[in-house]
């Protein structure tokens, strides 16, 4: 019974550390929405960027 009880929780803690993520990052999108709607936050890298610089330092490590 003692293994049952851990288990819940660590599945409810799971549970709240998830739902305190959604409601951070929700509250970061409202603020993206309400104060700075144009602006585009830089959440991905561009193909063309990355290849550059693996270029410029890991293939110069390399040889």
């Amino acid at each position: 019974m003692d293994t049952l009880i851990i288990f819940a929780k660590i599945l409810m803690s799971l549970a709240i550390i998830l739902f305190l993520g959604v409601l951070f990052f929700s509250y970061l999108k409202y603020l993206k929405r309400t104060y700075w709607p144009n602006w585009k936050f830089p959440d991905y890298v561009s193909v063309g960027y990355a290849e550059y610089l693996y270029k410029k330092y890991i293939k110069r490590e390399v040889k």
